[in-house]
């Protein structure tokens, strides 16, 4: 009922106030994320358009430069036979011809003619001493390096020319060679385009790579192109306007699915511009749509959980600027429960410091007039009312304190706990707002990382309350728990350790010495996580001088010491507790702190305290192997 009616608006300002910014940051968050949704789409599909873009430019530069490295070769061994075709040294010429195919077999026919078309020297002699003007590739190859697609009634193959040129510079004949199909097929199915599958087609349309359901097929005449808003490419846009004019949306019959398609441009003087083929890349319209709509819902959730947060937000200062007014209303239920005589009056001088002096002033008057009826029983009562009051303030007094005690232990339990992670996860919520609208893909590592932080805070929140049930001191006493606890450490961490400990002092179990194990936990705790120190010293022992401070013979000293990289007590951090809580604790037990560190030359943690009072044994017995060193 209590919280009920903390949430009714009719009953509350503050749930007023809370629930109206609860609203507004709904319709915000819806507003934006709707823009945000449709800016997002847009820009990943002109990205996405891009990559394949991309992906079909590098298909037909990967094709082309296979290609050109072997019309090249072609060029080299001409420039090898020049000398040769000039001396019409036949013989010479086909034992060159045939060592070159055994060195590039893909080469399956080579020939050397002469300025006038006539063969020299060829891998086949029947047809050496033919003319072979009349075929368009002796022409061509008489002004420069050229490549065109063959074709026999039994096979394909590229033919290469190249010029032979003498030391003027002249042009004395050709080499031609012819180019095996199956190195093209292995050329071509070595070649992988990312995102998509590419397909080449080559001088007639035909497609001579990709899908099985395309091969051979006619690519003009291949599916249909996508009407505008056709449903399939809804989640393009409206007609897929928001990809590159480039980019085209064609209905292919592989799986009847729309595919978008990217055709680059040709080089103008490259090889695939003389064979006229031409290299395309496709991909389904549903993978891209999918992957947009991925990268909107991750959005939609980001906003949707910033916007619950902004509303926690509102709620909580809307609490607070209407808290002066609830301590009023509070009062004045308590003045009718009769649980309090006086109106509670928030200092200040806005209008509810006003209205609660006035109902303050009319209660008092009230007051004072049933006190005048009451004249005759007035000492009495006033008596009563005196020592009952005081029982009630010792009695609060009393729970207070036992309060704060309390809060200050849980305090100092979530500073070393829940503290730690929060602010771990706070990090890990930062770097994902910048990923989100700077690196979208980065992402689904960045969120792994986060779940990966949230699940050791869970872990740590576990063992902080099984602390909490557990009491190792009361149990096994100080020596033991505190060995315990360095021996876990050292093998989580993996850090060389030196614990001794003093037999006599192992079975401290009184109340002072759960405090000073707390205290440990925490420094070693910082140890591990901020110190990177590779050696840990822990020594609990009777306490010797201290400088001109003689030690009493019940003294105890705790000595924790690390290698790490230390640091300046002197410079406090805003918001962090650990060092005040450390002092905190030993004043509460009479103890003498002290930490000695600087930057670099690692840190030593003092801790200096009486046994008197401190006699109580853990189990009514000492704790066995507290004092070897681990």
């Amino acid at each position: 009922m209590n919280i009920a009616r903390r949430i009714d608006p009719r009953r509350s300002m503050a749930a007023a106030i809370g629930w109206l910014m609860i609203a507004l940051t709904l319709c915000l968050a819806l507003a934006a994320n709707l823009w945000l949704r449709s800016f997002v789409r847009a820009t990943l599909l002109e990205q996405h358009g891009q990559r394949l873009e991309t992906a079909a430019e590098h298909v037909n530069a990967e094709l082309d430069t296979a290609l050109l490295l072997r019309l090249q070769a072609v060029s080299v061994v001409a420039a090898m036979l020049s000398e040769d075709v000039q001396q019409r040294e036949g013989e010479r010429l086909k034992r060159s011809l045939e060592a070159v195919r055994r060195g590039v077999p893909d080469l399956i026919w080579l020939a050397v003619t002469d300025a006038d078309g006539f063969i020299v020297a060829a891998t086949d002699e029947q047809v050496i001493g033919q003319n072979v003007n009349q075929h368009a590739w002796i022409s061509q190859g008489l002004d420069a390096a050229w490549i065109e697609e063959g074709r026999s009634p039994h096979e394909r193959f590229l033919k290469l020319t190249a010029p032979v040129s003498n030391a003027d510079g002249a042009i004395i004949g050709v080499v031609a060679a012819n180019l095996s199909w199956s190195w093209v097929q292995k050329i071509v199915s070595e070649i992988r385009a990312a995102p998509g599958e590419w397909l080449l087609i080559d001088r007639d349309g035909i497609v001579r790579h990709g899908p099985g359901g395309l091969l051979g097929q006619r690519w003009r005449e291949v599916g249909d192109p996508v009407t505008p808003f056709d449903p399939t490419v809804a989640g393009l846009g409206n007609d897929g306007s928001d990809l590159p004019t480039r980019i085209l949306t064609r209905r292919l019959p592989l799986d009847n699915r729309p595919y978008l398609i990217a055709t680059p441009p040709t080089t103008r003087d490259g090889t695939l511009r003389r064979l006229g083929w031409q290299g395309v890349v496709i991909q389904p319209v549903g993978s891209v749509v999918a992957f947009a709509t991925d990268i909107e819902w991750r959005i939609s959730i980001v906003l949707s959980l910033l916007g619950m947060a902004a509303a926690v937000t509102g709620i909580i200062v809307a609490h607070r600027l209407t808290r002066r007014v609830s301590v009023i209303a509070h009062s004045a239920d308590a003045v009718l429960a009769g649980s309090a005589t006086r109106i509670e009056v928030p200092q200040g001088a806005d209008e509810a410091a006003r209205l609660g002096s006035a109902l303050d002033r009319l209660l008092h008057t009230l007051q004072r007039e049933r006190d005048e009826l009451r004249q005759l029983n007035a000492e009495l009562d006033d008596r009563v009312r005196q020592r009952t009051e005081e029982i009630n303030r010792l009695a609060r007094e009393s729970r207070d304190a036992a309060v704060v005690r309390e809060r200050l232990r849980l305090a100092r339990g979530l500073h070393d706990t829940l503290a730690h992670s929060m602010m771990a996860m706070l990090t890990e919520i930062r770097v994902l707002k910048r990923l989100a609208s700077s690196r979208p893909d980065a992402l689904p590592d960045e969120l792994v990382r986060a779940e990966r932080a949230a699940r050791d805070g869970l872990d740590e929140a576990r063992r902080a309350i099984e602390q909490l049930r557990s009491n190792p001191v009361r149990d096994i006493g100080l020596g033991a728990a505190l060995a315990e606890l360095a021996k876990s450490l050292s093998e989580r961490s993996g850090l060389e350790l030196d614990c001794r400990i003093e037999p006599a002092l192992a079975a401290l179990a009184a109340e002072p010495a759960e405090t000073v194990f707390h205290m440990c936990e925490e420094v070693l705790r910082n140890v591990e996580r901020h110190a990177g120190a590779r050696r840990l010293s822990i020594r609990l022992r009777g306490a010797t001088p201290d400088g001109d401070q003689p030690a009493a013979d019940d003294e105890v000293a705790l000595e924790i010491a690390d290698d790490g990289i230390g640091f300046d007590p002197g410079a406090g951090a805003a918001g962090h507790y650990g060092l005040v809580g450390l002092r905190e604790q030993a004043e509460a037990i009479g103890a003498r702190l002290r930490i000695d560190s600087r930057p670099g030359e690692g840190t030593c943690v003092s801790l200096r305290w009486t046994q008197c009072g401190w006699r109580g044994l853990a189990g009514g017995t000492g704790a066995p192997g507290a004092s070897s060193g681990l």
